[in-house]
């Protein structure tokens, strides 16, 4: 049986730090990123090179999005380490929407989704999370999934920014309702919520 732990903070609250150094020494860790990006810039290159670097070399890296449920099944790490569920939701957001609702994808104000098109997306992007957990309950293994905390700033002015929020924020709480610990990380310190 598995292990499931949250580590959720605001943007460059150290949560991924904080997160590597709970698995530091230890031995088969794979890293699972998750910001696989079509488009990469300079900046966000820069960025991946940097989490990188800090990382021992003796950890696995595998940059996947989807069906990463399927993969974990096949895998044979003690130790994951996932970053993260918000770059992970965003993906598998824009590849369904194109996927299913293609005239939608700018997600402008006066071409959202439908309530019925939300349903559909919010459903695909849960069952990757359910797939992930599944997978995480079978094998003998800990997972450590990085999230990020949004519901701590104003209410987002546009409805991608509403309908995400809320989004990540169901998949924040499903993911600490399964997990056996959750830490939050404010200013590169941590607390332990369970």
């Amino acid at each position: 049986m598995g292990k499931l732990i949250v580590v959720t903070g605001g943007a460059r609250s150290g949560k991924s730090r904080f997160t590597e150094e709970q698995i530091w020494d230890k031995d088969k860790v794979c890293y699972i990123a998750t910001g696989v990006m079509q488009n990469v810039d300079e900046e966000w290159q820069e960025r991946v090179r940097l989490h990188q670097k800090r990382r021992p070399k003796s950890w696995a890296t595998h940059e996947q999005y989807a069906n990463i449920g399927d993969w974990l099944a096949q895998e044979d790490y003690d130790y994951y380490l996932l970053d993260c569920a918000t770059m992970l939701t965003t993906n598998v957001l824009f590849e369904t929407i194109e996927k299913h609702f293609p005239e939608k994808l700018l997600l402008d104000e006066d071409h959202f989704l439908t309530k019925p098109e939300e349903a559909l997306v919010t459903q695909k992007i849960m069952e990757e999370w359910e797939a992930i957990l599944e997978a995480s309950r079978q094998k003998n293994m800990t997972l450590y999934v990085v999230t990020n905390e949004v519901g701590l700033g104003i209410v987002p002015e546009t409805k991608l920014g509403r309908y995400f929020r809320d989004l990540l924020g169901t998949i924040n709480q499903r993911l600490a309702k399964e997990a056996s610990e959750v830490y939050l990380v404010i200013c590169g310190l941590s607390q332990r919520l369970k």
